[in-house]
């Protein structure tokens, strides 16, 4: 006798992320749409993965932008204090999300 299989239990998936204060205004600041968008992309993943080590991978298929429009936005992020960029041995670029407590930690 086969017992019925349990329905598979659906994938955390938060309805909402709150958008530190510290970000909007930086985001004021930014020169690109493709910035914001890659900006909330990032937190949204951060919160969704805040079990693990804080990293987020920026790939193509989570950030549905090219690779080119990918790193410049990234990278403004970077220069806004933000994030701090980590690469992999393999190329994929990572971000960490900067809190604001540790923000002096990282800038440059």
């Amino acid at each position: 006798m086969q017992l019925p299989s349990r329905p598979r239990r659906k994938a955390f998936e938060p309805r909402f992320v709150q958008v530190p204060r510290h970000w909007i205004s930086a985001l004021g600041r930014s020169k690109s749409v493709n910035t914001y968008r890659l900006a909330l992309l990032i937190l949204f993943a951060a919160f969704k993965n805040s079990q693990r080590n804080g990293e987020v991978t920026l790939s193509t298929a989570m950030t549905r932008m090219s690779r080119n429009t990918k790193v410049r936005a990234a990278r403004e992020l970077a220069d806004l204090g933000l994030i701090q960029l980590l690469e992999s041995e393999a190329g994929a670029l990572r971000a960490r999300v900067i809190s604001n407590k540790n923000k002096r930690e990282y800038k440059n």
